[in-house]
């Protein structure tokens, strides 16, 4: 009976410590999953969001300020989005979870390759789901 208690303690050890684990997306999953859905999200200073990535590639973006317009595409395996009225950029993407995703923007590291920034800009989830983000903001858009 020992046995049995320490390995059912040992299982759900591990399997907490996955679900808190990040994972690097690559580009294809990156396609897969946001093509066709609408995110909300929070950025890393508080404010939120909401983003709807089109199939065919054009974006259409909300926030407190406003609403803009823009296109996102995958290049190799950062998710990129450019938009009409102001700047964009291209990201590292983590999951966190099954349905929170971390954006880390892409800079230029030693030798000129692109490498994730420190801390993340942005996080998001697809709107039709629960978000399983550690800590989902408590406002909606």
């Amino acid at each position: 009976m020992k046995l049995l208690a320490a390995l059912a303690t040992i299982a759900l050890l591990l399997a907490a410590h996955a679900a808190a684990a990040s994972e690097r997306m690559f580009g294809f999953e990156m396609e897969k999953t946001f093509s066709g859905f609408t995110f909300d999200g929070i950025y890393d200073d508080g404010s939120f969001f909401s983003e709807t990535y089109f199939e065919d590639g054009s974006i259409r973006y909300h926030d407190v300020d406003g609403a803009d317009s823009g296109q996102w595409s995958v290049e190799s395996d950062t998710f990129c989005t450019f938009y009409e009225g102001s700047q964009g950029a291209c990201f590292f993407v983590e999951r966190d979870g099954g349905n929170c995703f971390t954006f880390y923007e892409a800079v230029e590291g030693e030798g000129g390759a692109a490498e994730a920034s420190d801390t993340w800009t942005s996080r998001a989830w697809n709107r039709e789901s629960d978000s399983t983000c550690v800590t989902p903001p408590g406002a909606e858009i």
